[in-house]
């Protein structure tokens, strides 16, 4: 899925997913929550992940 076409389910700028990607901005939770009700997958989807990155015990 494109960055844009993610905005426009999420209804988030481009740009916002963008520097969401790049490490630049830390999503809110009600972010959270509209990304991953645009990508159909629970919120602890993502929270998960980042528990892998920092190796979160």
């Amino acid at each position: 899925m494109s960055q844009e076409q993610l905005g426009l389910k999420s209804g988030l700028s481009r740009p916002y997913i963008s520097e969401l990607e790049m490490g630049k901005k830390d999503p809110s939770l009600f972010t959270i929550f509209k990304l991953s009700d645009a990508l159909k997958v629970k919120p602890s989807f993502f929270i998960e992940e980042i528990e892998q990155v920092i190796s979160i015990s």
